[in-house]
């Protein structure tokens, strides 16, 4: 028995649209007479160097004029009128009749090559038509307004493609890098990318799929960054304060009659009167209703004693309608109706976009509330951050999916995996142990009391040596760790011969115990997996014909996206299982940025796991959690551990720890080991946890003329293909070198893998595309292949995974 087991309640993450749209854009043909061009070519180099050495031979037995005759046919690699034939010799008999054939292929590889792009652009016009106009109500302005037009005129007279010039091209690129983004990834994306849940059902086998047709359930709502909009607005109008409710700074604690600014260790002394009014700021009372001079608040409010602004409050995903609430509550004035009128209208606009079933009215909906937010001061989002949420109103679609798999099936998976299991959680213990000694140098220098050093103090004396734990810091220890963890891997492995494939044994896999030393933990280092399930039907995995993958592996909140857990059917089981893999040990939220970039992404914890989280943040919580002024919470170090840990002032009770956290594995994530130029698949068992990869370089592809639609693109392709081993179907990204070197690690959207077939000529464009601007990229195998994808409908196949939670066995 392995000591994991998958939870019993799992996400689906599936393609909103059918595989089969990125199917018609095929060339299959081309590619063909490409590759019988190559061979002839090969064999052409190989006839002409028999010739060659033939004639270069002094015992070649020839004439003067047959050496002559030769060496002329050779230079022109034509037989001259004169030249007879059948006295030649074999060698250039050959040559000649080898040479003859390479024109007429080339010519064959023309004619077929524009045949089958035209056709490739008719279906993908056709496709976009039918497929990207509701998906473009969430595209980029001005591209969204020139595909608009385009896919407009297209549906007048369908039968026109437009003169295949650079603007043409770039549509058409722009087209299927939409097109294969809502076909052949798992995003979780409105109806182009819905969620659904499933479970895993004890004593059975197998697996039963029967979605149900369309959207079950669609959840719209106005993005973090709108609430972020209508906060600025609020304090900037000066009528609006009387109205907000001041409190004491998270920062700040109350000593006899004074008050510690905790960040800075100033100490504020207070009149009776003015602490006598610091009591009554609660946070919930408003100013008007407090009997005291506003000149006093604001004085209080400059010392930094309190706060006094509205703000956006924490993980919550619903941040902009949680703030139209607050406004109705106010007092029955002009200013109440003034703003709650403005607000009131952007609120109501996301219910009226999810009920909306015609594409116009969902676009104007969307114009509306940019229009109305741009009255609020609004600014035009400029940069291409990975996960950036540009639109104002975003929508997550559920879909019942009726998924469930056999207990069976999935424990024998976590016996295959187990190894693999065992080496994310060693990896993430040493992690963990190398971002707790940078923690502790930095909690050395800074300034405490009795060993401990008040949260608010440490968290920007973190900031002030460029070491924001709100933010990159921990993740940016955490990777220098895991470039440690792969060089080990790779010494491993240097002596291993090239394959296709690399199995993994328990041995292998206990490489960083071996390697390094740091201390065991059990908490929070249990992943969830991605998990995908390789087979042409459900018949076929009741037949045992299938091949489990594990695409990636997460921490545990990556289920707690706001985007995935809003439709959880179940979230006490989900609960459950989450807790599980803490071995109840609490855990904090001191302020991660990422946790609440974008309402998308906003982890859901806090809901999650309310009696294990503690809200320690200087941001407004909710009134549902467990929440501690960081005032009131120190930094310390565990002495049995090593550990930078967080407990409350006074009682010391443990509230959790900076480095055994879920945020640990953001600095190995996705848990890929890589070399250049090819890395092997990886398998543990019958499962492959790691897909095949290559890295090519611009120069690989050698020089030719790749304007137009070129013959040399296509040969060039085939022959890396042969040359690599390279599948048909693979994703390709730039590498992490080509990322760094442009600055867009992290941040530009080209670091999000993309689809390419080999066999696609507009797939072809694309790559040739990508490795000029990067200059290097990974290509790495589809698994599954679309011939294995087993999830059938009407309208065609669909890709999918599985996100699972991988818990402890009880």
């Amino acid at each position: 028995m392995s000591s994991y087991r998958v939870a019993p309640i799992f996400l689906i993450r599936a393609a909103g649209v059918p595989f089969d749209h990125l199917a018609r854009l095929s060339t299959s043909s081309a590619s063909r007479a490409a590759r019988a061009l190559l061979v002839r070519r090969a064999d052409l180099a190989q006839a002409r160097g028999d010739a060659e050495r033939l004639v270069g031979s002094r015992e070649n037995g020839l004439s003067a004029a047959q050496s002559r005759a030769c060496r002329a046919v050779l230079r022109s690699g034509a037989a001259p009128a004169e030249h007879a034939t059948a006295g030649s010799p074999a060698e250039i008999n050959r040559f000649l009749a080898v040479a003859a054939t390479v024109p007429e292929l080339e010519r064959e590889l023309g004619v077929v090559l524009l045949r089958e792009v035209s056709a490739a652009r008719q279906a993908l016009l056709e496709s976009s038509c039918s497929v990207l106009p509701s998906y473009l109500v969430f595209g980029a302005g001005e591209f969204r307004d020139r595909l608009h037009d385009l896919l407009a005129d297209h549906a007048v007279d369908g039968h026109e493609l437009p003169p295949r010039n650079a603007r043409a091209r770039e549509r058409e690129r722009h087209l299927l890098l939409y097109l294969q983004r809502v076909c052949a990834k798992n995003d979780t994306f409105s109806e182009f990318g819905p969620s659904g849940w499933g479970t895993v059902v004890e004593g059975t086998d197998g697996v039963a799929l029967d979605p149900q047709r369309g959207i079950a359930r669609r959840h719209a709502f106005l993005e973090r960054w709108t609430a972020h909009t209508l906060v600025a607005a609020l304090n900037e109008d000066a009528a609006v304060r009387p109205e907000l409710a001041p409190g004491l700074h998270p920062s700040a604690r109350i000593e006899d009659h004074s008050v510690v600014l905790t960040e800075s260790g100033e100490t504020v002394a207070l009149t009776d009167q003015e602490l006598q009014l610091v009591l009554r700021c609660d946070g919930q009372t408003p100013a008007h209703s407090l009997g005291a001079a506003a000149g006093a608040l604001e004085d209080l409010a400059a010392r930094g004693v309190l706060r006094w602004h509205a703000e956006v409050p924490a993980l919550d995903p619903a941040a902009f309608h949680a703030t139209a609430v607050t406004i109705r509550m106010w007092r029955d004035t002009p200013v109440r109706a003034r703003w709650s009128d403005r607000v009131g209208r952007i609120d109501a606009l996301p219910q009226k976009f999810a009920a909306a079933d015609d594409l116009q009215t969902r676009e104007k909906l969307m114009q509306q509330a940019r229009a109305g937010l741009n009255e609020l001061g609004a600014r035009q989002a400029t940069q291409r951050s990975l996960y950036a949420a540009a639109n104002p109103i975003a929508e997550e679609c559920f879909r019942d999916c009726r998924f469930t798999i056999g207990e069976a099936m999935v424990d024998d998976l976590a016996r295959e995996i187990e190894p693999w299991i065992d080496l994310w959680r060693d990896t993430y213990a040493y992690v963990a142990s190398r971002v707790a000694a940078g923690l502790r140098g930095m909690l050395q220098t800074t300034p405490s009391r009795a060993g401990a050093v008040p949260l608010p103090a440490f968290l920007a004396h973190c900031a002030a040596n460029r070491l924001p734990l709100t933010g990159h810091g921990i993740v940016a220890l955490a990777v220098l760790a895991f470039q440690e963890v792969k060089a080990a891997f790779r010494e491993m492995v240097s002596a291993w011969p090239d394959a296709a494939e690399w199995e993994l044994t328990a041995e292998h896999c206990a490489f960083v115990r071996r390697n390094f030393e740091f201390p065991r933990f059990d908490e929070y280092t249990y992943p969830s997996a991605d998990l995908q399930i390789s087979a042409t039907s459900t018949g076929a995995v009741e037949r045992g014909e299938y091949q489990w993958i594990v695409s990636e592996l997460h921490p545990p909140v990556a289920m707690l996206h706001h985007a995935l857990y809003w439709s959880c059917p179940d979230p006490a089981t989900l609960s459950r299982a989450l807790a599980s893999t803490t071995c109840g040990r609490p855990g904090v939220h001191y302020g991660f940025f990422a946790a609440d970039f974008t309402a998308h992404t906003v982890v859901r914890h806090m809901d999650a796991l309310p009696e294990l989280m503690t809200f320690v943040a200087p941001q407004p919580a909710n009134r549902r959690w467990r929440a501690v002024p960081p005032a009131e919470v120190e930094v310390y170090v565990e002495e049995a551990t090593g550990d930078v840990c967080l407990r409350k002032r006074g009682s010391q009770e443990y509230l959790g720890s900076f480095a055994r956290a879920w945020v640990i594995p953001l600095g190995f994530h996705p848990f890929f080991f890589g070399q250049a130029p090819h890395m092997p698949r990886l398998r543990c068992g019958k499962a492959i946890v790691q897909r095949r990869s290559w890295t090519v370089r611009q120069d690989e592809i050698g020089p030719g003329d790749y304007t137009g639609i070129s013959r040399d693109l296509v040969l060039a392709i085939e022959r890396l293909r042969s040359e690599k081993d390279w599948p048909r179907y693979v994703y390709i990204r730039p590498t992490e070198q080509a990322l760094r070197r442009s600055g867009a690690e992290g941040r530009d959207k080209d670091t999000k893998p993309v689809f390419v077939d080999f066999e696609s000529y507009l797939s072809l464009e694309i790559f040739h595309r990508w490795l000029t601007k990067a200059g290097e990229v990974e290509v790495t195998e589809m698994l599954p292949d679309p011939d294995h994808l087993l999830w059938h409908e009407p309208d065609g196949r669909r890709t999918f995974e599985l996100r699972t939670l991988i818990v402890p066995q009880s």
